[in-house]
């Protein structure tokens, strides 16, 4: 292995003091750009907080590792429960006589609340209980960390656009293969022939 590294070294010290490029010569190369952090999760996974999990089945929403039950329409979602606050509203007492306004004596029942809405008849207002229940949930997994697009290689973290064929990349460069006049790849960028 030693012997083979010193044929690299005198090949590019060749090449780069007689222009030797019989015997040796430069790799081609193409630059592709800085690369980009990997951004993207592998098909059938969904981004969550930075990283991939199983989607969530219908009506349920995921936050991290679990997915939660969706509130109904009108509900607020508390996070582990769905509530509807508690709500007073002035009763309706236009059949109340002026001796009884909100028909808690003489004129019971005289005022109304909205129908069908919950409300609870308290005379003079209208009161709709606080209600919540525990929404239902389940484990999706533990979360995988993103990866390249199809279309892009992963190294040390970044993404770059695929090399054309035969070419290796190696970060921001890829690399053409060596021709076949210098088929013995050497010291990295330069190609040579065998035993020179």
């Amino acid at each position: 292995m030693k012997s083979f590294a010193l044929v690299c070294l005198l090949a590019v010290g060749a090449v780069a003091q007689k222009n030797d490029t019989q015997h040796a010569c430069w790799k081609k190369s193409h630059p592709r750009g800085a690369g980009k952090p990997v951004d993207a999760c592998a098909p059938g996974l969904v981004l969550d907080a930075g990283l991939c999990y199983k989607p969530c089945q219908a009506n349920y929403t995921g936050v991290g590792p679990v997915c939660w039950e969706n509130c109904p329409p009108g509900w607020d979602d508390t996070g582990a429960t769905c509530m509807i606050p508690e709500k007073i509203i002035s009763a309706n007492n236009s059949a109340c006589p002026w001796y009884d306004e909100c028909g808690e004596g003489l004129a019971k029942g005289c005022s109304n609340c909205p129908p069908n809405q919950g409300y609870h008849d308290d005379g003079c207002t209208c009161r709709r209980p606080m209600q919540s229940f525990d929404k239902k949930s389940y484990g999706r997994g533990v979360g995988v960390p993103m990866v390249c697009k199809p279309d892009e290689q992963e190294q040390a973290g970044l993404c770059y656009p695929l090399c054309p064929n035969g070419s290796v990349g190696d970060g921001p460069v890829c690399w053409d293969p060596c021709p076949a006049s210098n088929p013995v790849h050497c010291a990295g960028t330069m190609c040579g022939v065998p035993g020179f």
